[in-house]
């Protein structure tokens, strides 16, 4: 009997179902058109601020206000920025927070002190008789605003902007001006000298950091000292103390400091970099390291980057502070040679390195070598000397010449006929393309200082030879003696013939961005057919 009830409702719920999907397809109606989802605009704030306040909200029930902060600023010039921000009476700073007053951060709470706030003042100077604004709900929460973003670019407090405070400051006789904006947590902020670091150090609130970090963390955290809130409080209260003494100012404009300009490090190369005790060229020398010591140029490597934060990634601190021989907490378990080495980490010397070798002057040699055949292999004892000299000092390498080069060994043209069917040998222009790779290794500081030696360069396409295993002085081997014209199942990572030279050549030429060769007949001549070979053709 429970068997035959089953199977009756099953049939009625199926039967329902069949119905309901033919009704929807004979309809002359049709069916009903999914919901249309209306994209998000993002424009360009104008010295305008979205209030939406939707972690606290939710869904917005009316359109987010868009606030002319501009219009409100020049409105309330006399009376000042305390008319709508609270003033911190102890420090006698102004503090960029709206409303001044919020009981709780919950919606009723949030949403009383923006109406008491904003509707009150407009009715106040309303009974003044003075220029007012809207005092109802449409006027505020417009539907035109409904679908926007307002965001502001990220402000980038870049060397020239840092160079430009710090003179203008020491032009106002201030001294010992770094504290005005740089210092460490414990309860309250205190300078120290050489701990000059970065606001998002300790201010970057809710993202993960060293241990080192985390005391002051933890206070910014419990205070609700963001990057935002801090930066703006610093900021504006030093650009409207100066302002109100009629001196040389910054702005307190958004549009001003949001700029969305920012400079490369070509703009930023002859900037000088603040001083926090650094040395121009320290020896990097880990106690107990089986590796001899690395002279790091800091002065020439300092025009290179854009923020110190490149290589100092927390703090200011030399890596072995964090980075031992074995990893720790403080480093996150990231040893010294990692820290150095991880060709995966723009922080890193080698990944940054790697970054630079990726540039189409560099990419042609060194694009080709997959990451993870280079992690494979490790690095090659020659490659290893070049840093770990263990010396204080190391002499600038001469620039490299092609003039002692033997024309009878290296040859000005090299015909590539092995393959050759369809086509005519290819003719490989070789003295000529290792005229250009020197060029390119001479004007680049780094290429000089890598390429020490012309077999260097000649690794570049004979990858896997060694000079000082040659039968004669510059006779590597041919592509052939290693790559066999048809697949080798003994070697199966290794190209054939063939796919050598068109990925050698041909990669090369897409990562430099050379015009040539788009097409076969760019490197090849095309045979003409002869009436043998149409006879010979199979059909």
């Amino acid at each position: 009997m429970k068997k035959k009830l089953l199977f009756f409702v099953i049939s009625i719920c199926l039967l329902l179902f069949i119905v309901n999907g033919l009704r929807s397809v004979y309809s002359t109606e049709g069916p009903v058109a999914p919901k249309e989802v209306k994209p998000i605009k993002e424009i360009k704030p104008e010295n305008k601020i979205g209030i939406a306040h939707t972690e606290i909200f939710g869904p917005l029930e009316r359109p987010q206000v868009v606030f002319d902060h501009d219009k409100h600023t020049r409105a309330l010039k006399e009376e000042g920025c305390e008319t709508c921000h609270p003033l911190d009476k102890e420090k006698g700073l102004i503090l960029f927070e709206f409303p001044k007053k919020v009981e709780k951060k919950d919606e009723d709470s949030v949403m009383k002190a923006y109406h008491d706030e904003c509707i009150d003042c407009h009715k106040k100077r309303y009974k003044e008789d003075k220029k007012t604004g809207p005092v109802t709900c449409g006027d505020c929460h417009k539907k035109e605003f409904e679908l926007v973003k307002l965001k502001y670019p990220v402000v980038e407090f870049d060397f020239s902007v840092h160079d430009t405070h710090d003179k203008e400051l020491q032009e106002k006789k201030i001294k010992d001006n770094c504290d005005l904006c740089h210092h460490v947590y414990n309860e309250e902020p205190v300078y120290e000298k050489g701990r000059e670091w970065s606001c998002y150090s300790c201010h970057d609130v809710g993202k993960k950091r060293s241990p080192l970090l985390a005391a002051p963390n933890e206070v910014t955290a419990k205070k609700g000292f963001t990057v935002q809130k801090v930066s703006h409080t610093r900021c504006l209260n030093c650009h409207l103390h100066f302002m109100g003494k009629e001196e040389k100012a910054g702005p307190i404009v958004c549009s001003k400091c949001h700029t969305e300009k920012y400079k490369t490090v070509a703009e930023l190369e002859k900037v000088p970099r603040p001083d926090s005790g650094q040395l121009e060229k320290p020896l990097i020398d880990i106690e107990n390291a089986k590796m001899k010591g690395v002279l790091l140029d800091h002065k020439a490597h300092e025009k290179y980057s854009k923020t110190c934060k490149g290589c100092h990634h927390e703090t200011l601190y030399a890596c072995k502070e964090c980075h031992d021989l074995i990893g720790n907490q403080n480093g996150r378990w990231v040893n010294t040679a990692s820290a150095y080495h991880d060709i995966l980490s723009e922080k890193s010397c080698a990944g940054c390195h790697g970054v630079k070798k990726r540039e189409k002057d560099c990419a042609g040699c060194h694009g080709l070598l997959p990451i993870m055949d280079i992690q494979t292999k490790g690095p090659k004892k020659e490659t290893c000397v070049r840093c770990h000299t263990g010396k204080k000092e190391l002499p600038e390498p001469p620039k490299l010449s092609v003039v002692g080069l033997d024309p009878e060994v290296v040859k000005k043209e090299v015909e590539v006929k092995i393959l050759e069917k369809e086509f005519k040998p290819a003719k490989f222009p070789h003295r000529k393309i290792i005229e250009k790779l020197v060029k390119i290794s001479n004007d680049s500081k780094m290429g000089r200082y890598f390429h020490a030696k012309m077999q260097t360069i000649c690794d570049g396409c004979h990858h896997q030879s060694r000079a000082e295993a040659e039968a004669k002085k510059d006779t590597p081997p041919f592509c052939r003696n290693c790559h066999t014209i048809t697949f080798d199942p003994l070697h199966p990572n290794r190209p054939r013939l063939l796919a050598a030279y068109h990925r050698q050549c041909i990669q090369c030429h897409e990562k430099m961005e050379l015009e040539k060769p788009k097409k076969c007949t760019d490197c090849h001549e095309e045979k003409e057919i002869r009436p043998v070979d149409i006879i010979s053709k199979p059909g």
